[in-house]
């Protein structure tokens, strides 16, 4: 008699290698960039641009932030290479980590190898990276390839693969190297976290700060000019911002300006035909050059910067319509803290 052999069901195994989808892929970018965001902000403040993992061409000009290239601080380029250094150790950074994805070797047909990349090829897939910022389209690439590499990891010959965030009793038997995988995950979540709230501009707000204000004693004005003026000062000014970022800022944490000088001048039109055609002309002088300014008679009132003042006198003249109304001097006032001679 024939026994028939039973043979267990064919397990069906996936063809498909577990690539990281490109919306998962970029939100770990976007964490990633706001984790040195915030290296960026705690260590150097405000006014400079961030690394970034995604470069572009424009080192002054990442997706956290904007102003002074970050290559022109060694603290910057330090923690980019960290990052690097980690991604290349590693195949991921706390954002990737965060997202449950890795940076993998690939065979030349681009399956994944599940090899770490190695810090050498890590470096040169960053900078290969710059030829997907041509008008974006080599990040846009994973959307379409089929193994979803980007112009970088072809040239690399890497690919980003799922990987578990949290390793479970399947991953290993060691117990040790399971709780070391679990502290990871979560300092990862935790750098994020931090980046989220002190590396991203929400926003931006500003201002500018009275430092200093000094009268300009006026001469005898003119008559028959229906024109009469109430005040003049000349005054000292900056400009400063702040980031708006959702981490609790230090007391006067802001960026400050380049101090400026002006003329302010407030004046009465007792004409009744209030003609707008009328003009008052301001005009300054200083140890660099002369300036004009025309204004409508009408307005009342006006700021006028005065170029190159230094820390020396400024003489203003007065017009209506050419003729002279009054004229005025004083010397640019003191700010406190400043040397002299700061002002532009």
């Amino acid at each position: 008699m024939t026994v028939p052999v039973l043979l267990p069901p064919a397990v069906e195994l996936d063809p498909t290698p577990p690539y990281a989808s490109w919306s998962r892929r970029v939100v770990a970018a976007l964490l990633d960039s706001a984790v040195l965001g915030a290296v960026t902000w705690f260590a150097v403040g405000d006014g400079y641009a961030s690394p970034t993992l995604q470069p572009t061409f424009d080192p002054g000009a990442t997706p956290q932030s904007t102003g002074t290239p970050w290559t022109s601080s060694l603290v910057l380029v330090g923690a980019l290479l960290a990052m690097l250094v980690l991604q290349g150790l590693t195949g991921q950074t706390p954002g990737r980590r965060a997202m449950g994805v890795a940076v993998v070797r690939a065979t030349p047909d681009g399956l994944p190898l599940d090899e770490r990349p190695g810090v050498l090829r890590s470096v040169g897939r960053w900078l290969a990276h710059l030829l997907d910022a041509i008008l974006l389209i080599g990040y846009l690439r994973p959307l379409w390839h089929r193994e979803r590499q980007t112009f970088a990891d072809g040239l690399a010959r890497t690919v980003v693969v799922r990987r578990p965030r949290w390793p479970t009793v399947h991953d290993t038997a060691d117990v040790g190297r399971r709780r070391r995988g679990r502290a990871v995950t979560v300092g990862a979540y935790v750098l994020v976290v931090v980046g989220v709230l002190a590396g991203v501009r929400w926003g931006e707000s500003g201002g500018t700060e009275r430092l200093a204000q000094t009268p300009c004693v006026r001469t005898a004005q003119t008559s028959g000019l229906a024109v009469t003026v109430d005040s003049a000062d000349l005054v000292v000014d900056r400009e400063w911002t702040r980031d708006a970022r959702l981490w609790p800022r230090p007391a006067g944490g802001r960026e400050d300006g380049p101090t400026t000088v002006a003329i302010e001048l407030s004046w009465q039109d007792l004409a009744s035909s209030g003609d707008p055609s009328r003009q008052l002309q301001v005009r300054t002088t200083t140890a660099g050059g002369t300036s004009e300014t025309s204004v409508d008679v009408t307005s009342g009132w006006t700021r006028v910067p005065v170029e190159r003042a230094g820390g020396g006198t400024v003489d203003v003249e007065v017009l209506v319509d050419g003729t002279p109304l009054t004229s005025c001097s004083a010397t640019v006032p003191a700010v406190p803290g400043d040397a002299g001679g700061g002002q532009e």
